[in-house]
Formats: C-alpha cells, structure tokens, sequence
C-alpha cells in the first residue's frame, strides 16, 4: 500500500533537485535546443470538397435558373448541368470552374467562377440595390450539416444594418437570396459572410436593368480580406470602377496598374478607406493597351478589393440606345502550378450556355446563340520591390490624373460607355526573351513561355486541358469572350483553387 507513495516521493524529490541544478546554472543541461535534421515527406490534404453554383438565377423567380455548365481537374468532359459540388479524394485538390451565361434576354451576360471551398468567412464587394439593380446572394453548404449564415451589408457610409440578417442552408442545399430587401437602395454595397458549422460558398448575381433595356450581369465570386492583391483580367477599353472595403479599421490603399508598359501608380489610386464603409476609385484611363491590364492594391491593413467593368453591347431598336455587358474580377491566387482546361472546351461550354433560351424574355425579341468565341491564357509574374520602385518613380510624373466616379449602377449612357474591344484573338504575345532580366520561366502544356515581371502578358491557351507550372510563384487566369447577337461578352476566371498555391509539396521534420 505504501509502494505508489514512496514513487511519488521520489518523483517529487528528482524533479526538486533538477530544478536546484537549472537554478545553479549548472552546464549539464545545454540551454540552447538541439536540431537534428529530418527527411522530406509528402503532404497534402485527404479530402477537398469544393461547392459549384448552378447557374444564372431569375431574381423574380429564384427556384428559376438557367442551367450553367463546369469545368473539372477530375472530368475528361464538361459536367451539364452544373454539379452542387466537386470532391476530390485520396490527395487529388481538384480545381473546377463553373460557366454561367444567357446568350439574350434581361439576364443577357457571360460568367466564369472558381467552384469554392466552404469558408466560415468571406466578403463580396459587387453590385447594387438600387432602382433597376438586382443582386442575388447564393449560398451553397455542401457538408453532412446545416450552417446557420449571418449576413452584414456595409455601403459608402458605412454598416447598414444594426443586427445581422441571417439565413439557414440546410446540409447539401443552396439558398439564393434577394439583397434589396434586406440592404435596399444602396448604390455600392459590400456583404460579409459569416457561417457556422463547416461554412458556405457564396456567390454574388448582380444585373440591371433600364427600362426595358438590359444593362449586363455578372457573377462575382466571394473573397477573404488581404493587404497585397493582384486583380487579373480588366478591360483598360471598357468603364471600370474598383470597390475597397476596409473591414477591421481604416486603411490607406495604394493603387498600381500592370501593363504592357509594367507597373505604374494609377492616377487617383492613393485613397483612404474609413472602417467598415465601402469606396470607389474610377480606372478609366488607367492604360493605353487593347489586352487586359493587371492591378496591384496594396493597403496597411487587410482591405477586399473587386472591379465591375461594363462596355457598350449591339444597338437597342433604335440606335440612341444600347445593350450594356457586365462583368466582375476579384484578386488572383498566386500559384507554382495548376491544372487548366483546354481552349475548345472552354469554347464549347461558352456556346452551349450562351445558346440556351432566355429565362427571362425582354420585349424585342433576341436570338440567343454566339457567332465566336475565344479563349485565351494571361500571365503575371509580380515585379520585385526594386523593379517596382523604379517603374513608380519613372511614371509618377506621367500616371492619368484621377477622373470622375462613373454610376455604373445607375443605367449609364452609352455615349459614356466604350465601344467593345478590339479582337483579342490576334493580340496573342509569345512571352519575352529567358534572357530579360528577371524573367519567369512558365511552362504551359509543355510549351515553355518566359514572361517578364509586372507585365500581364497573354499566351494562347492549349487546344486540350495540360498543366501550368513555373519556377517561382504567378497569377494566371483564362479569359472567355463571345459575340453574341447582343454584343461582345467577356469574362475572367482565375486559375488556380482558392487558397492552395501549389498542387504538392513537402515538409521537413525537425528534433
């Protein structure tokens, strides 16, 4: 009975003297850790399950949908209608994209939006509540439970609601959800997430309408806050507008725009963003160039930044009106590799979208169907400090002085709004010489391609899905345009999945 009292006592007393020696300073315990090098090992996560929306979704009639098409790493074939979900096991991150459009129509629009993993915490900075604007929350819990979702709407006053609004998806469910009737008449309106549980995917539809005339929708994907942020894909010829939102305190935003010329401030594009209200800034003017343009936002603190661009579409019965297009861009995920679909699927799936009858009819009939469709690959790799200091200090003196904020939500003039852009199609870049300096050696579908920092450079997309692969981390995103009877439809989405930079990798243990 006395045995496990007399080990007690000894322990207790051993652990007194060691602490006595450490106390004396004694030298037989050296106080500096000991490394002993490990051996690499594989790792990666078990099971990613990633959430797809379904499609375009009538804001009237929400259970009304037009049936969108996806793209996936796992699938040889485009999967139609849009699967709720995509799952990768066993190690495999797969990466999907979801392709959602209507060729005419009020809905009349072309979307390309990363399939997402579920987040307890994400922002959408696109869209308004105003007359004539509809914007449709989309909700998706793919997981085994249901996740209770809080939903707060920020403006360019600040928050607009005092308690958050909240909503239930059920396990394996989506939920849409007309914004206007909780966060009505807000011209620049910003919502943040929140879910319990396993999380939500979101998604923004954001459309309008002048009259019987429509202005575009597009959807917009959901993003996480951050302080350095790449946006890919911006149409320098079309009327753009950049929304910030400073979430957890006000921050002072610095705006640069990569081009054929590389990075350079854009004029206006120094702003503070008070805490919790949504701002502005107009890109018109931004660049000179007919390719897309690249944007670099930098902040003190996290901020969520996302641009709407709109262009002029085919002339609406009588020439003094006009068919708008819309379309949305959000930060870019910087990878070393990544799977890509092939340009005549991508083709394909635009056609077959966009050929689709109307959801909603408009009062002069319109066929739907495209005439051509394009795809193509833009690379950036991101210019080093010192390149970058350079290019600020040598344009600072000839960057375009700011212009006045366009409403883009407010049924804009076409004699305001660009013309569409020039064809793209023969506006393809080889990339520049390997020996540039600092150039990034990119290899797309075993096709090698050297790009130069800070300048977006569009390649041809490969005819079949292949892979992407650089030396040192990029930002990629595939750009889908269509001609349509309406007008030219352009959309980004940027390649990669959400929060993985690399689809392996390896980690060092340490004794």
């Amino acid at each position: 009975m006395n045995v496990p009292r007399i080990a007690s006592l000894g322990a207790i007393a051993a652990a007194g003297l060691g602490a006595a020696v450490l106390a004396s300073g004694s030298l037989l315990i050296d106080s500096a850790p000991t490394s002993i090098e490990g051996s690499a090992q594989s790792a990666h996560p078990s099971q990613v399950q990633l959430a797809c929306p379904s499609g375009l979704v009538d804001p009237f009639n929400t259970t009304n949908v037009a049936a969108a098409t996806t793209w996936s790493s796992l699938s040889r074939t485009p999967i139609s209608p849009a699967p709720a979900s995509v799952t990768g096991t066993g190690g495999v991150i797969p990466t999907a994209l979801t392709l959602a459009g209507q060729g005419g129509g009020e809905l009349a629009g072309l979307s390309a939006v990363g399939c997402a993993a579920p987040r307890t915490s994400q922002w959408i900075a696109a869209g308004a509540t105003t007359s004539g604007a509809d914007m449709v929350l989309i909700l998706s819990n793919p997981g085994p439970t249901a996740s209770v979702v809080s939903v707060d709407g920020y403006g360019a006053t600040g928050p607009i609601n005092t308690a958050p609004r909240q909503v239930t998806v059920a396990a394996g469910t989506t939920v849409s959800v007309l914004l206007a009737g909780w966060f009505p008449d807000e011209g620049s309106l910003a919502v943040h997430v929140q879910a319990d549980g396993g999380g939500v995917a979101a998604w923004a539809q954001a459309s309008l309408m002048n009259g019987e005339i429509p202005q575009g929708t597009t959807l917009a994907s959901a993003v996480v806050p951050a302080t350095t942020q790449t946006i890919l894909g911006v149409d320098p010829s079309g009327t753009s507008l950049l929304r910030l939102v400073a979430p957890s305190g006000e921050a002072h935003v610095s705006v640069s725009v990569a081009d054929s010329d590389g990075v350079h401030p854009l004029g206006g594009g120094q702003a503070t963003v008070a805490q919790g209200s949504t701002l502005e800034m107009p890109l018109d003017g931004a660049s000179k160039d007919s390719t897309p343009i690249a944007l670099i936002v930098s902040s003190d603190r996290e901020i969520v930044a996302q641009t709407t661009t709109i262009t002029l579409g085919a002339p609406w019965a009588e020439r003094a009106n006009a068919w708008i297009m819309r379309s949305n861009a959000a930060p870019a995920t910087s990878l070393t590799q990544a799977d890509i679909p092939g340009r005549r699927t991508l083709e394909s799936m635009a056609k077959q979208v966009l050929s689709t009858t109307p959801i909603r009819d408009t009062s002069v009939a319109t066929d739907s169907g495209v005439s051509a469709t394009r795809a193509s690959l833009l690379l950036y790799a991101p210019a080093t400090g010192a390149e970058a200091s350079q290019q600020d200090g040598d344009e600072q003196s000839g960057a375009p002085a700011p212009t006045a904020t366009p409403n883009i939500w407010a049924s804009p003039s076409p004699a305001a709004t660009s013309a569409p852009s020039a064809d793209q199609g023969g506006a393809q870049s080889t990339g520049t010489s390997p020996s540039t300096p600092g150039a990034v050696t990119v290899s797309v579908g075993g096709r090698t391609v050297s790009i130069a920092p800070g300048v977006p450079t569009l390649v041809e997309l490969p005819e079949e899905a292949s892979q992407i692969s650089a030396d040192s981390p990029i930002q990629a995103a595939v750009v889908i345009s269509a001609d349509t009877a309406v007008g030219r439809m352009t959309t980004t989405w940027n390649v990669g999945t959400e929060g993985i930079s690399a689809v392996h990798g390896s980690i060092r243990t340490t004794n």
